[in-house]
């Protein structure tokens, strides 16, 4: 089982690209990275992200206007 957030599908469904999402949510581009290709080190083929702590969780669902469980997707991985 993994888990894994659903940051890029959400920005580009609303037209987003990984610099577009960083400038308007207000993150650096290192954390933008880490959020976008959903692992620990930014690289989209690095390990994977393990942890995001409530208030990173709040704030991007206060962005994107969802829930977390819009945000958060648990795969048979």
């Amino acid at each position: 089982m993994a888990v894994r957030l659903r940051v890029r599908e959400l920005a580009e469904a609303r037209g987003l690209n990984i610099s577009t999402f960083q400038r308007e949510a207000n993150l650096g581009m290192s954390t933008a990275r880490r959020l976008w290709h959903n692992t620990s080190d930014g690289n989209p083929k690095g390990p994977p992200l393990r942890r995001l702590d409530y208030d990173s969780l709040e704030a991007l669902c206060r962005f994107f206007q969802v829930t977390p469980s819009d945000l958060i997707e648990i795969t048979d991985d």
